[in-house]
C-alpha cells in the first residue's frame, strides 16, 4: 500500500486557508484585602473567605479559523482554565477583581465540591459571510455579542487586565453574552466610508433549558444590540443601545448586579457612548480609550419587593503610551467606575450610595514575537459598594446609613505571561 506524504494528508485535513493560533496564559499573583468589613482573625469579610493567598492559573484558548473563498470565516475555539477557585474569578466578596484572562467552566465557585478544572469546552462556533462588499451576516451555535458587531470602541485591549476595564465603559450594553445568535453589519464605501451599523441577537438558551429558552422568549437570556459608530485612522465614536431579557449578566457591584440578574418579568435597557484616539507614531502622547454607560432597570418583578425607578452608570478612561524602554513595550493605566446604582426609590425613602473607584497599572514587555510578560496593579476602592455592611440587598435598601458605614477595599500585584504560537 503506497505511503502518502505528509504534505498530502495535510491538505486532505484542512483547506488551503485555515489557520491554527493557540494562546496561554499564565498569571501568579495574589489580592490583598483592607477595612473596618476585614475579620483578619477568620480571613473573612462580608461572610465570604478572602482569597489572598497566592495563586498561579492558566487558561488556555485553541482558535481553528478557516475560509473557503477568501472572504468568509468559520471560526471554532476551543477554551480552558482554572481560575474558578481563585480570586481573580467572580468569587464573594469582591467579584470586581475578575481578570479579563480569568475563565473555568463550568463556572463553579471558590471550595465548591464537584468544581472540575481544566476541562475544554467550546467557546466559539460560527460563520461569517459577505451579502455584498458593504453587507455582512454572522451566525452559529456559539457566538458572543462583539463578534457580530463591525466596531470595538476602544483600543485600551494590548494587554487586558481587569476585566470590568474591557467593556468599553458599559458592561451593561457590551454584555459580551455568549450563545446562539446572529448579526448583521453594513460599513460602506465612497463618501460614507468609515460609517458603520450594526445589529446583533444572541440569546445564552437559544439551545434550550429547564426554563424554556430556545429563541425570542421571555426565558432566553437575550441581548439584542443597536450599534452606529464613525472610525477614521486615528479615532473613533460609537454609540450603542443594548435591551437585555432576563436572567440579566451586569458587570458591576454587587448591588447593581443582583438587582439586575434578579429582575423578572422586563428588561434591561443600556445606552453606551464611547470612543479612542490614537497618534500617528509612537512617542509621549498616549492613546486614549473613553467610554460612558447608563442602564434602565425595566422589570415587572423586581429582585427586591418595593424597588422602582432603578438606573446604573459606569465609565472608563483608558491611556496606552507605545515602544516604552524598548520596541514592542506598553505601559497602560485605566481608572473608571462600574456599574453602580445611582438612583432608586425605596421603602425607606433613602438613595444607597454604591459609588466605587478601580484604577490598574501594566508594563507589558514584548520578549519575542510569540512571548510576553506584564508585571501590573490594581485597586478597588469599594468594590461592595452599597453593600458594604451586608451581602443581602434588601437590608442594605432598607438600612443604608448602617451599610455606609463599613469599608472594604482591594488591591492586587500580578504577573501575566502570555504565549502565542
Amino acid at each position: 500500500m503506497p505511503v502518502q506524504q505528509p504534505e498530502a494528508l495535510e491538505a486532505t485535513r484542512f483547506a488551503p486557508t485555515t489557520t491554527v493560533n493557540l494562546q496561554i496564559n499564565g498569571v501568579l499573583g495574589a489580592l490583598q484585602y483592607s477595612g473596618s468589613e476585614v475579620d483578619s482573625a477568620s480571613n473573612t469579610a462580608a461572610g465570604a473567605p478572602l482569597l489572598n493567598g497566592v495563586s498561579f492559573n492558566h487558561e488556555l484558548r485553541l482558535t481553528v479559523d478557516t475560509s473557503f473563498t477568501g472572504q468568509d470565516l468559520v471560526r471554532i475555539r476551543l477554551r480552558s482554565g482554572d481560575f474558578a477557585s481563585s480570586g481573580f474569578f467572580s468569587n464573594p466578596p469582591t467579584p470586581l477583581s475578575r481578570l479579563d484572562v480569568a475563565f473555568q467552566e463550568p463556572a463553579c465557585g471558590a471550595g465548591e465540591e464537584g468544581c472540575p478544572g481544566g476541562l475544554v469546552s467550546i467557546n466559539r462556533a460560527y460563520l461569517q459571510l459577505p451579502l455584498s462588499p458593504e453587507i455582512r451576516v454572522s451566525f452559529g451555535p456559539r457566538i458572543m455579542q462583539l463578534d457580530m458587531l463591525p466596531v470595538w470602541p476602544s483600543v485600551y485591549n494590548t494587554s487586558p487586565i481587569l476585566d470590568l476595564f474591557q467593556y468599553a465603559g458599559s458592561p451593561g450594553t457590551y454584555s459580551k453574552r455568549l450563545g446562539g445568535g446572529f448579526g448583521l453589519w453594513w460599513q460602506p464605501t465612497g463618501d460614507l466610508q468609515g460609517l458603520s451599523l450594526g445589529y446583533a441577537y444572541v440569546a445564552s438558551r437559544a439551545g434550550g433549558s429547564q426554563q424554556g429558552g430556545g429563541l425570542f422568549s421571555g426565558s432566553s437570556s437575550q441581548t439584542s444590540t443597536l450599534q452606529l459608530a464613525l472610525s477614521r485612522p486615528q479615532w473613533n465614536i460609537t454609540g450603542a443601545y443594548s435591551l437585555s431579557g432576563p436572567q440579566v449578566r451586569l458587570r458591576g457591584t454587587p448591588l447593581a448586579s443582583q438587582l439586575a440578574a434578579g429582575g423578572r418579568d422586563g428588561s434591561l435597557g443600556s445606552w453606551s457612548l464611547a470612543g479612542y484616539w490614537q497618534p500617528r507614531s509612537s512617542g509621549w502622547l498616549p492613546s486614549i480609550s473613553a467610554g460612558w454607560g447608563e442602564d434602565r432597570f425595566r422589570f415587572g418583578t423586581p429582585a427586591v419587593a418595593g424597588l422602582s425607578g432603578v438606573r446604573s452608570r459606569s465609565w472608563y478612561t483608558g491611556l496606552v503610551w507605545s515602544d516604552v524602554l524598548g520596541a514592542g513595550n506598553s505601559l497602560g493605566f485605566a481608572a473608571g467606575s462600574p456599574a453602580h446604582v445611582i438612583a432608586i426609590q425605596t421603602p425607606s425613602q433613602s438613595d444607597p450610595d454604591d459609588r466605587g473607584l478601580a484604577f490598574e497599572l501594566f508594563y507589558r514587555i514584548q520578549v519575542s514575537d510569540e512571548l510576553s510578560v506584564t508585571p501590573a496593579l490594581f485597586w478597588l476602592s469599594r468594590p461592595r459598594g452599597a453593600l458594604g455592611g451586608s451581602a443581602d440587598p434588601s437590608q442594605a435598601l432598607l438600612f443604608p446609613a448602617a451599610s455606609g458605614e463599613t469599608s472594604l477595599g482591594a488591591w492586587a500585584g500580578l504577573i501575566r505571561t502570555t504565549l502565542r504560537f
